[in-house]
């Protein structure tokens, strides 16, 4: 039947043989091959006959009395246990998997009975019904579906296809111009309608292409207007429009939508996506500067005024000198220049190809750096003269949960912008400009940040007595619409108060510049551009005038201390200057405010009656939308009593007053008002990204002071004992943008090698892990997401090999070092996650009540996890504090003795200290120390670049290296087993290789290297990348194409005798490659010829009277299952002959039997990482052949 079948469809150049293998008789080309193609009928039908036959053949062998009946059961019991390994019907219809996976079951369960005891393991239980049972209902069941399936095919072959009479239904990849064929068919019927009789067809035409004209110009916000298009017509053409309009949008929502929530969406569904919020963003951004020009400018003049005197009064005081214009012969130029110019370079460190722009831009720094002395000339001409820019790109950067601008700025402005950017932050260092609140700064990380505004609160007078109903406030909001409020004008005429006149034009005229996406172009003339080199400098003095605002000049001069001493972060003159207002701590963190108030009773009774005399509230619907943090268990959370909420929205409802609307404004919904008083123990806040839960000592009743890892201990300053402790976790925020971040490797490594995917997931795991530290172990979301992710990005790699069985991919493909052929990945997730019992964990902090694995394998090595290998920020803290007080003391002893510093005197520290000792030791330090404002500049990035930057928070050269996992190599290697068990899984003793040192092929060989930027199309492009993949493949093959697999049909490769367990594309086209022009037949015939001249070497010795090499038939080197002598030996004498033994058989059994013949059979075996054990395969060839069964 399956013949007539191919022969009815012509294909005479396929075979189906007896054992129903198809194959072709011929290499066939690509036409023959999509000619021959079968369904999952013809082939399902194949296989269930290939698994008669193989039950057909045995019982024929037992008719013909090879094998006696308990061979036979056995022979049976096999087949229905590996119907995954014999045939290959679980690609057709992989339901099959219940059917194996319960024979398996079956199989372990007779083994578990029969091979116990005296009897043994071993040959003989045949056991075969059950199994069989499993087989026989599944052939029943198969029937109606096989009936339907080759019914079918039957009718397809006999009437052929019906190919008009189903209704095509409209697939997801064609609904967006299905919708528009509908359109455009409903305004042709319309059109229709309106015409008279005589001028149908031509005008039709015409009309639909204004259509699309105008459809163009709504997408681009270009006003549409044809002269002369009669009324009627024009009131469709809009009508169509904005119809289609209305779907555009909705469909660009909806798929956001699904983006944000995480489900799998296309690269390419993510990326039109994209693109249509950034349309309609800009949409909106130029109705928002058309409004501004029409009704602006929204700052009234008092409002302007009144802000304006606030910065000269406060600059005043603090006797501030503004920023003259750089002279010509400025003497720290060069050192500026190049910094400026190395932070232009930085972004093409790893650049491979650049386009048309980047290239320019790399000329120019190239050109500055070798005359810096014309570029300094025309840099300053620009600053002085230049008022008209170009114009500027604008693209959006997706993170999923938000989309952010950036611009791209022509590079000769940029190299201005740049240098203007370092002189401005270095003298408004020298001059002291920003007060110590403003953040980031450089002398900090923001884990330090965090961690010093906790230690700030714990230091304040009395801070968490309650006895005389006082009560703390913290707030932490957000500015809103800050950036989009700027008004050029005013921010013209704030800056002059701080710089020379030509500084502060050039700086407000670069913000005033046309925009440009694609089509759409708007001039900027409201708000500020956040992607200018220098936006970080100016929105931070910006934030000084709105600090100034919320502080009062005369709060604001306390907190700052006196101009000739100013105070430190979070620190006062003395207790009296602390102690004179509320507001007793403020920092802000770019648009992010955090202020803590100090109320007493009566103050807060005032404050929270002015707020309801203007606000009543008399059904406490206060509590309503009162945000609290859910990420604490309930009875740490904040307790919502009346008095306390109330004061947390009269402390809010105050500090916004302060801020007018034109300029800024804070929202109840990003602000959370964290109250401490009699009802509330706990203070809550979050702060750089960690949530941190402030308990002090006097308010612990169930004495929970775990002396866990993520717990900071408060210490109060002049007494030095801890009177609170801080316990962190991570922000839901920040976990959502590693996950997010992850899902953008996900979507970006369509064909990348699988190195370049590990790579990136430890640069994101190291950055998250070596920016939380402490706080990342006892968030439990973050750990299961990391987990999530791990496995995805392993999958990922597994997928990129046609497998997902874990057996073939053991943890040593994944976690070995590269230098051993692994991909190196490091892991974050095998670890035990504290769990609790989830009815009572939500509510109190019981504490861990058990653990869950993180991730687990088959073989449960317990890879060693990244954290283990981080110090703890505060160890980390603390211990800085040590390092540099000792470096201070060397230094000083050092001078006294009139010498210098030398290494030995920091052997200890140089790694240690925040930041590093050793920083003060590099070579460019000097040029380093006029690097002012780098941590600022470093939050602005993203708008300056398109890709991501994982250590956002820290410059390596300011700050050291914050981290060391050499550690971490070594002991991978030990958890795997050392480097003689890792080498087991690989080809490694296939190389002949002596020793494994140096094997690596670290730098991949020169040649995809010389090729990457060659001009190549796009599939060469994917086929270079594939080239690591496959070497990687190779390198794994032995553990990759394992025998012991789940299921995994065998086949044999053509030509070779190597097998194939399942079907991995790479390894089986690197392995025809590797055995191209009959190289197995060669080697075979070679081995022969070496062990002929090896007998002929030895004859006395061994007593051989000749060698003689036969002939055998050519594909002998490759057929596995059959005998024939390679070489005979006539002895001399007779021999002495035993029964077969292994190698190191000691016990022979030399018995009366002689032989004056010997035969030498040779076969090539492909090994793997489960069949390498050569003597007992040999050893079991023998018996079988030699029983009369097989030969």
């Amino acid at each position: 039947m399956l013949n007539l079948l191919i022969h009815r469809k012509n294909l005479t150049y396929l075979h189906l043989d007896y054992n129903f293998n198809l194959k072709p008789i011929k290499t066939l080309t690509t036409k023959e091959r999509k000619k021959s193609r079968f369904g999952n009928a013809f082939h399902l039908m194949r296989e269930i006959l290939r698994l008669t036959k193989l039950i057909v053949d045995a019982q024929v062998q037992y008719r013909l009395g090879n094998i006696d009946a308990f061979q036979l059961a056995d022979g049976i019991l096999y087949a229905f246990n590996h119907v995954g390994q014999l045939t290959g019907m679980y690609r057709y219809k992989y339901k099959l998997m219940h059917q194996i996976r319960t024979c398996k079951d079956l199989k372990h369960l007779i083994y578990y009975r029969f091979n116990s005891g005296p009897v043994g393991k071993g040959p003989g239980c045949g056991f075969w019904a059950p199994a069989w049972r499993v087989w026989l209902f599944f052939m029943r069941g198969i029937i109606p579906l096989l009936e339907r399936w080759l019914g079918n095919l039957l009718s397809r072959q006999f009437e052929g296809r019906h190919s008009k009479g189903v209704a095509k239904t409209v697939t997801k990849q064609r609904v967006e111009s299905h919708f528009d064929l509908e359109l455009r068919a409903s305004v042709m019927a319309d059109l229709m309608d309106m015409m008279p009789e005589g001028i149908k067809q031509n005008k039709v035409n015409l009309v639909l292409s204004h259509l699309s004209e105008a459809w163009r110009c709504w997408k681009s916000n270009i006003p549409w207007k044809v002269p002369g298009l009669p009324a009627p017509i024009e009131n469709i053409i809009l009508r169509y429009v904005k119809s289609k309009a209305d779907w555009w949008i909705s469909v660009a929502h909806y798929n956001r939508e699904r983006i944000r929530r995480g489900a799998t969406v296309d690269k390419t569904v993510a990326k039109k996506n994209l693109g249509r919020l950034t349309r309609l963003w800009l949409k909106a951004e130029q109705e928002r500067q058309h409004n501004y020009m029409k009704d602006g400018p929204y700052v009234s003049s008092e409002e302007a005024v009144a802000i304006y005197t606030t910065t000269v009064h406060w600059l005043e005081s603090r006797k501030f000198q503004p920023i003259p214009f750089p002279s010509v012969s400025y003497k720290h130029d060069t050192k500026i220049l190049i910094l400026a110019l190395e932070r232009l370079r930085e972004a093409y460190s790893v650049k491979g190809r650049l386009n048309q722009s980047q290239r320019e831009e790399l000329a120019l720094i190239e050109q500055a750096y070798d005359s810096p002395g014309t570029t300094l000339a025309r840099i300053k001409r620009f600053l002085l003269t230049q008022r008209a820019f170009k114009e500027v790109g604008i693209d959006m950067n997706d993170n999923y949960s938000t989309i952010n601008p950036v611009y791209d700025i022509e590079p000769i402005e940029k190299i201005t912008d740049a240098y203007l950017d370092q002189y401005l932050w270095y003298q408004a260092d020298q001059r002291h400009l920003f007060p110590a609140w403003i953040k980031p700064s450089d002398s900090e990380v923001p884990p330090l940040l965090t961690y010093k505004w906790a230690q700030g609160i714990n230091n304040l007078d009395k801070v968490w007595e309650t006895a005389d109903g006082e009560c703390n406030v913290m707030i932490e909001t957000q500015l809103s619409k800050v950036y989009e409020k700027i008004d050029l004008t005013l921010l013209n005429r704030l800056l002059r108060l701080i710089m020379d006149h030509n500084l502060a034009d050039y700086i407000s005229s670069k913000n005033n510049v046309q925009l440009n996406y694609k089509d759409m172009n708007h001039t900027n003339s409201y708000g500020m551009i956040r992607g200018l080199q220098f936006s970080a400098f100016v929105f931070q003095y910006y934030g000084l005038v709105i600090d100034l605002l919320l502080l009062g000049l005369q709060r604001a001069s306390e907190i700052a201390g006196p101009p000739n001493a100013p105070n430190d972060f979070l620190q006062f003159r003395d207790r009296a200057a602390e102690t004179r207002h509320p507001i007793r701590l403020y920092t802000r963190y770019v648009d992010r405010i955090w202020v803590f108030f100090r109320f007493a009773a009566d103050e807060s009774r005032d404050l929270i009656q002015r707020f309801l005399t203007e606000q009543p509230d008399p059904n406490f619907e206060n509590v309503i939308g009162y945000k609290n943090k859910k990420c604490w268990p309930r009875d740490s959370r904040m307790r919502l009593m009346r008095h306390d909420v109330n004061l947390g929205r009269a402390v809010f409802w105050d500090m916004k007053n302060r801020l007018p609307r034109s300029v800024t404004t804070i929202e109840w919904d990003d602000t959370f008002a964290s109250v401490y008083s009699r009802d509330n123990p706990n203070l809550l806040f979050s702060m750089c990204g960690f949530e941190v839960r402030i308990l002090p000592k006097i308010r612990n009743q169930n004495d929970e002071f775990p002396t866990k890892d993520s717990v900071w201990s408060l210490v109060d300053n002049s007494t030095k004992e801890r009177t609170a402790h801080a316990f962190l976790q991570v922000t839901e925020e920040d976990i959502a943008k590693f996950n997010n971040r992850i899902r953008q490797i996900l979507m970006s490594s369509g064909s990348t090698t699988f190195t370049k995917i590990a790579n990136k997931w430890n640069t994101a795991l190291i950055a998250l892990f070596t920016y939380y530290r402490e706080a990342a172990v006892s968030t439990v979301n973050l750990l299961d997401t990391i987990v999530k992710c791990e496995t995805k990005i392993q999958t990922r790699v597994k997928i990129g090999l046609n497998s997902k069985m874990p057996s073939r991919f053991p943890p040593a493909v994944f976690y070995t070092p590269k230098e051993l052929g692994g991909l190196g990945m490091i892991s974050g997730s095998h670890i035990l996650i504290p769990a609790s019992d989830k009815r009572w964990s939500k509510q109190t902090d019981t504490g861990v009540t058990h653990y869950r694995a993180g991730m687990s394998h088959d073989e449960e090595t317990l890879i060693p996890n990244i954290f283990r290998y981080i110090i703890p920020w505060e160890a980390e803290f603390v211990d800085s504090q040590r390092v540099w007080t000792e470096y201070s003391q060397k230094r000083l002893e050092a001078q006294q003795q009139n010498r210098r510093l030398t290494l030995e005197d920091l052997e200890d520290s140089w790694d240690r200290g925040l930041p590093r000792i050793n920083t003060l030791f590099q070579k460019d330090r000097s040029t380093l120390s006029f690097d002012k404002g780098f941590r600022a500049r470093t939050e602005f990035k993203i708008y300056q670049q398109m890709k991501s930057n994982p250590f956002w928070w820290t410059s390596q050269r300011h700050d050291g290296k914050l981290w060391n996992l050499n550690a971490y190599r070594t002991d991978v290697i030990q958890a795997l087993g050392g480097v003689e068990t890792i080498l087991e899984h690989t080809l490694f003793k296939a190389t002949a290789f002596p020793s494994w040192e140096g094997l690596f092929w670290e730098r991949a060989s020169g040649f995809e290297e010389s090729m990457k930027f060659k001009k190549l199309t796009n599939a060469q492009r994917s086929g270079l990348n594939q080239i690591p993949n496959r070497r990687f493949t190779l390198w794994w093959s032995p553990t990759i194409n394992r025998a012991n697999v789940y299921v995994g049909f065998q086949v044999q490769l053509d030509l070779t005798g190597i097998f194939l367990h399942g079907k991995i594309p790479t390894l089986k086209i690197s392995l025809i490659q590797i055995f191209r022009a009959h190289l197995w037949q060669k080697i075979h015939e070679s081995v022969v010829m070496d062990l002929c001249q090896v007998f002929d070497q030895e004859l006395e010795a061994l007593g051989i009277e000749t060698v003689q090499k036969e002939t055998i038939h050519p594909r002998k080197s490759y057929k596995m299952n059959s005998s024939c002598a390679d070489i005979l030996l006539f002895a001399s004498h007779k021999w002495s002959v035993s029964t077969p033994s292994l190698l190191y058989d000691t016990k022979d059994n030399m018995g009366q039997t002689t032989t004056n013949k010997f035969w030498v059979d040779v076969q090539l075996r492909y090994g793997d990482y489960d069949s390498h054990d050569i003597e007992r395969y040999v050893r079991a060839k023998y018996l079988d052949y030699t029983s009369d069964s097989m030969s």
